[in-house]
């Protein structure tokens, strides 16, 4: 097979895969969010926050 050939396939390879990723976070996007989850996820950064806070004033 000729080089180009190659890379024509590599290019298209390349493009499936880029589609089905954008597919997989646009899918990711519209899902809902638990309360819960949001809930958790604000109290880690804080707790980050505070973590990183420490740490430079040390």
């Amino acid at each position: 097979m000729p080089r180009s050939s190659q890379r024509d396939l590599a290019g298209q390879a390349n493009l499936t895969i880029d589609q089905e990723i954008a597919s997989l976070l646009t899918a990711i996007e519209r899902e809902k969010v638990p309360d819960r989850l949001t809930k958790l996820a604000i109290e880690l950064q804080n707790a980050l926050i505070l973590k990183r806070r420490c740490k430079t004033e040390s």
